[in-house]
């Protein structure tokens, strides 16, 4: 396996990044794009699937095609849209434009990307990533068969929602109003994991390249929420209503995020097959979320990518 086929292994967080293609010299290192397409219930972040295991509901899915460059420095550029079907017409309604550097080193693997996320005006915070902001680090040994790996990852953003609350007035009157507010956001991510690579040649096709890779994860981290009501009736404001009706969306206890400890204990895997510049893969990701406000605790993120590197 070359040292780009692994490199690609190892970032299978990512969407853009499960799409390189076999190169054909483990010691040349190439500049590359990639163009892909993805189909995934993976809204929230393009790296960082604690912040997708966020979502209260995985039910959502969207086309997400990308296109990316990669240096041989090791410098990267890569631009990511979101697609789906929203009240009944098709909307590209998020883009994700994420810069990276990443390092192979004899012993170990290491990178780092920052993505921005574009949004248009759509009133659904269970779809749209609630983040503006994505700041993700990864580290993986790569000399033992049990490959352990961290990463650290952290999000910022926020974002508006409004609904019609019933309220009773001191007559005995119950009026309709509507209640406006914006929420802020913040995590703090650190994922501790072990991995291994079975890899195959020449499975299907001559020459093919076939990898599963298995992981298992412990998730430790911290998150603050706040909102602020931007309605002229202050009156109005029922802050327990809006802590609730944010746990609709989000596994995290509102009252005021979460404490710093563990929260996610998942198991995930990455099936990838490789023939020349062509690429397909598909990944799953189950994680047990402890701090979930929910009564299902499981949250389930995958992927199938088909892609094509020159």
């Amino acid at each position: 396996m070359t040292t780009k086929d692994e490199f690609s292994f190892l970032k299978n967080d990512s969407l853009i990044n499960e799409l390189r293609g076999m190169l054909d010299s483990l010691r040349t290192q190439k500049s590359f794009f990639s163009v892909a397409t993805s189909f995934s219930n993976r809204l929230f972040s393009t790296n960082n699937n604690v912040l997708n295991a966020q979502q209260s509901s995985t039910a959502a899915t969207a086309f997400i095609p990308s296109v990316s460059y990669f240096h041989k420095s090791g410098f990267g550029i890569g631009i990511m849209g979101y697609v789906r079907n929203i009240n009944g017409s098709v909307r590209w309604y998020q883009t994700a434009i994420t810069p990276s550097f990443d390092k192979v080193a004899k012993n170990l693997m290491y990178g780092i990307s920052y993505s921005y996320y574009a949004k248009s005006k759509v009133q659904d915070p269970s779809r749209v990533s609630p983040f503006n902001h994505d700041l993700y680090g990864y580290v993986q040994g790569r000399k033992t068969w049990l490959r352990p790996s961290l990463s650290v990852g952290y999000g910022d953003g926020s974002y508006t929602d409004s609904y019609v609350v019933p309220r009773r007035l001191p007559n005995g009157m119950v009026m309709n109003t509507s209640d406006t507010y914006k929420v802020h956001i913040k995590d703090l991510s650190i994922n501790m994991g072990v991995s291994h690579s079975f890899v195959k040649s020449s499975l299907i096709l001559k020459n093919d390249l076939f990898s599963f890779i298995p992981q298992i994860s412990l998730i430790t981290g911290v998150q603050s929420t706040s909102s602020q009501s931007i309605n002229s009736r202050v009156r109005f404001k029922n802050e327990m209503e809006d802590r609730k009706r944010m746990e609709q969306f989000y596994r995290v206890n509102q009252t005021s995020g979460s404490g710093f400890g563990l929260r996610t204990a998942a198991v995930s895997a990455n099936l990838s097959w490789f023939k020349d510049a062509v690429s397909i893969s598909t990944g799953y990701f189950l994680g047990y979320y402890f701090q979930s406000t929910s009564t299902n605790k499981f949250s389930n993120i995958f992927n199938v990518t088909a892609g094509v590197t020159f």
